[in-house]
């Protein structure tokens, strides 16, 4: 098999920043707008930019009857609304680093709901990454449960759950067959449908704070369809084990916009458990590198 064209890594390197952003975007929108609001804004931006993608990719309508696919809609919207939330209580380093949490603890649900082989790997992995969920959440004081940003801490490493539900059914999903771009196409819409109306029946306040408008756009634009866009280009050159270097791109770019653009500075306790759920994301992503790598002497 030959080498991916440089420009398609490229491709796959920018979504992976481009979804880094999104973290200091969603803080910046929460704090002068509701958070449940600026879901709803965001959904439904996203939703409109991806219609044309339904026309130019001849998505097939009938993907919309599939309860499965409801379901994973629903789990999508679910860590949006739970992520933007969250970091009305947290920091955007603290979420980037419990958000991608879930690349473990997708390791782990496929072993149970996909029946793929649960190694030792997968179990060292996930030790080392609720080690650090949970250094960062008690800031290394167990006493400090029940204060500080633990309540944010817990609403986003939820949206992690979510989210490693969702790519593990979707996973599931696709191997019947469906065209990865289009699934991704009718997710975007689906999403909506949840997000906009509990967005709009729990939010309390319904003021758009300065440059909310403006972050729901990028938000909703380039966050979500660009970067997915941009990401389904790579995986069809790439494969999926390109979705644990992705993460960890998103990692990284997440951990610096949020030290560069709010002046976020992690304290010794979420830099040592950010190190551990970082150490726990390769554990559990170098099988899957070495697999691709062998592939590419093929």
């Amino acid at each position: 098999m030959s080498e991916a064209p440089r420009h398609t890594q490229a491709l796959l390197l920018l979504a992976g920043m481009i979804w880094g952003t999104s973290f200091v975007a969603g803080k910046l929108g929460v704090e002068g707008t509701d958070p449940y609001l600026f879901s709803a804004m965001r959904s439904v931006i996203s939703a409109v930019s991806v219609l044309p993608l339904f026309y130019y990719f001849k998505v097939d309508l009938s993907i919309l009857k599939s309860k499965a696919v409801w379901a994973i809609a629903f789990l999508n919207a679910l860590g949006l609304l739970l992520q933007n939330v969250g970091l009305t209580y947290t920091t955007a380093s603290n979420t980037v680093l419990l958000v991608d949490i879930n690349v473990v603890i997708v390791a782990v649900l496929a072993a149970l709901i996909l029946k793929e082989r649960l190694n030792r790997r997968i179990v060292a992995g996930l030790v080392l990454g609720m080690a650090g969920v949970a250094l960062i959440a008690t800031k290394g004081n167990p006493s400090n449960l029940g204060g500080g940003s633990l309540i944010g801490d817990l609403l986003v490493f939820g949206a992690g759950v979510a989210w490693a539900l969702y790519i593990v059914f979707t996973t599931r999903e696709l191997k019947k067959g469906y065209e990865l771009v289009q699934f991704t196409s009718a997710m975007i819409l689906l999403t909506a449908v949840f997000v906009v109306p509990i967005g709009l029946f729990m939010t309390a306040d319904h003021s758009v704070g300065a440059g909310g408008v403006s972050l729901a756009l990028y938000s909703g634009i380039f966050c979500t369809t660009v970067a997915f866009l941009l990401y389904n280009v790579g995986l069809k050159s790439l494969g999926a084990t390109t979705t644990s270097i992705i993460l960890l791109v998103e990692m990284v770019f997440g951990l610096l916009f949020s030290f560069l653009l709010l002046g976020e500075r992690p304290d010794t306790p979420t830099i040592v458990g950010g190190s551990l759920i970082l150490l726990a994301i390769v554990v559990i992503s170098f099988k899957g590198l070495e697999r691709y790598r062998l592939r590419r002497r093929s």
